[in-house]
């Protein structure tokens, strides 16, 4: 019952989203989830900070390179924070990833994106950063070919922070 009213709770917080993918959202539930799991607080969706992480993914796919700094006007995530989101940035971390889907299902999408962060000793960290308190994920795909064979993958960023008092 409280895993239920928690989830609703969670819900109903992330509905104010400004142009998040179905995915996104799910995805984004997920992580408060696990993050209410541990015992931490959700995290806030926060509108300047999705463009921050939709500017990475757009990036990464277009490179096709997983990968934490750019080669543009904002090399690093820190760069992008205080661009779109906020000029007094603390502290935060940031989450990148590529899974190749064979399945469509934004369920078993997002559950996949999650599982490679929580395997992952330095992701599933960030993830649950303690201090955190804003959020936002991004996704986007790209198709590579080969021998005749379309393999489709999704790039995801996932960054948090610490929004200053």
């Amino acid at each position: 019952m409280k895993r239920k009213i928690i989830s609703i709770l969670l819900t109903v917080l992330t509905l104010n989203v400004y142009s998040q993918t179905d995915l996104e959202s799910l995805l984004f539930q997920k992580i408060n989830e696990y993050r209410v799991e541990k015992g931490l607080n959700t995290l806030k969706w926060d509108d300047a900070t999705y463009k921050s992480t939709q500017v990475h993914t757009e990036y990464m796919v277009k490179n096709d390179k997983l990968c934490h700094t750019e080669n543009s006007k904002t090399p690093s995530f820190t760069d992008r924070i205080r661009l779109f989101s906020d000029k007094n940035y603390i502290a935060g971390y940031e989450n990148v990833n590529k899974v190749y889907y064979t399945d469509n299902s934004i369920d078993k999408i997002s559950d996949k994106i999650l599982s490679s962060w929580k395997r992952s000793k330095g992701h599933n960290s960030a993830m649950l950063g303690k201090r955190c308190t804003i959020g936002a994920v991004s996704c986007g795909d790209i198709s590579e070919s080969e021998d005749g064979y379309t393999f489709n993958f999704k790039y995801s960023t996932l960054v948090l922070w610490v929004k200053p008092n």
